[in-house]
């Protein structure tokens, strides 16, 4: 009897030994405030054999010189937007024009044209498709055009003051989110401030919520603006905004109707943005500049994340491009970190074209359906993958 007790205590502490070997510890603790959990991750990815590898599949080159069609071609590509049928629009800020092309990367038709008429825009920038009508964003008349998918002019369309939409991205068949760009003064002191606003607004482009309000004072042109833009990332009716800081890598989760589920934290290192590279950004700054004066920051760390490095995958995954120590090995590496319900999975390269650390709309990308929109500014061309 003594025999058979011994051998079952043996079992146990054999099982309590085993099962304190192999149980796995988490990457993340979770808090909570006011009914809202805080996913707190460290840098110990939960998958570390997780990745995404997009195949390159064609090129949209800006010049086409065996094309009969001179209004084929793009030269300052700014924008893109695919409709329900997977057609492609390209939007040209200095020709003031959007080409449409086909899946397949093959030109069907240019829409719009500099101009004050209908359907004309003096400086298109931004485009949205919703219900498969194209709407853009007239930097010249302050003004939003309406258009089917065909190119043919419907209407123009103003919002509820003198103010112009950016950065217009579908959250919902009936629900977007977008910037506003405006300005004010304080006449008692003679300053001016940049306002930047971020709202959910319908298809109707009546605002439903302001989800949030940066402002800062207006210095000219070297007004750092992106200090206060809102960096965000959409997908399965989720809206993912970060807080803009060099210190804090810090991501609230909402729903489509923009009120907040949850929050994403990261352990992060603040990291030094070289002379190189802070001289480069001021150059992309400078080429938007109408203006001879000299655009000068003062910026000493990199943001942890950027106002165009958040994506959401066909999966629900999102991904957070992420700031590196810049060498020649990696210079433009595109690195990213996945999350899947608050949780890091995973950080590992993507080969989907070159990458900054700081704002540079030379080179953007577009998650959309099991597709990628690569636009490269410099090389005047966009380039679509899948995965």
């Amino acid at each position: 009897m003594k025999k058979n007790s011994l051998c079952v205590i043996f079992i146990l502490i054999a099982l309590i030994i085993f099962s304190g070997c192999t149980k796995k510890e988490l990457n993340y603790t979770i808090t909570e405030d006011d009914g809202i959990k805080t996913y707190h991750n460290k840098n110990i990815p939960s998958d570390p054999n997780f990745k995404i590898s997009p195949k390159e599949l064609f090129t949209i080159h800006g010049y086409d010189e065996s094309g009969q069609d001179t209004l084929r071609n793009f030269i300052h590509p700014h924008d893109i937007a695919v409709d329900s049928k997977g057609n492609i629009f390209v939007l040209d800020d200095r020709l003031s024009s959007i080409k449409k092309f086909d899946k397949n990367g093959k030109y069907l038709k240019s829409i719009g044209r500099i101009g004050i008429g209908p359907g004309e825009m003096r400086m298109a920038w931004m485009m949205l498709i919703m219900h498969d009508t194209l709407y853009v964003a007239d930097t010249g008349t302050y003004q939003h055009l309406a258009f089917d998918t065909e190119g043919n002019f419907i209407k123009n369309i103003n919002i509820e003051r003198v103010a112009l939409l950016i950065r217009m991205t579908p959250v919902t068949s009936n629900l977007f989110v977008s910037e506003m760009e405006s300005d004010s003064i304080d006449q008692s002191k003679n300053e001016y401030y940049y306002i930047n606003d971020f709202h959910l607004r319908n298809s109707k482009f009546e605002m439903i919520k302001s989800l949030s309000r940066k402002i800062g004072k207006d210095i000219g042109e070297s007004t750092n603006y992106h200090d206060y833009i809102t960096s965000f990332g959409v997908g399965r009716n989720q809206i993912y905004t970060a807080k803009n800081s060099s210190d804090e890598y810090s991501i609230d989760v909402l729903d489509s109707s923009g009120i907040i589920l949850y929050k994403i934290q990261k352990e992060y290192r603040r990291l030094p943005l070289e002379n190189n590279e802070l001289t480069e950004y001021q150059n992309t700054r400078k080429r938007g500049v109408q203006s001879n004066e000299q655009v000068k920051y003062d910026i000493k760390y990199k943001k942890a994340i950027n106002a165009i490095s958040m994506f959401v995958d066909k999966n629900g995954y999102l991904l957070v491009q992420v700031p590196l120590e810049r060498k020649k090995e990696n210079e433009f590496d595109f690195v990213v970190d996945a999350f899947k319900d608050g949780i890091f999975i995973n950080r590992f390269k993507m080969d989907i074209g070159k990458a900054f650390d700081f704002y540079n709309s030379d080179h953007k990308r577009w998650f959309v359906g099991n597709r990628i929109y690569y636009q490269n500014r410099e090389d005047n061309c966009v380039t679509v993958y899948e995965y």
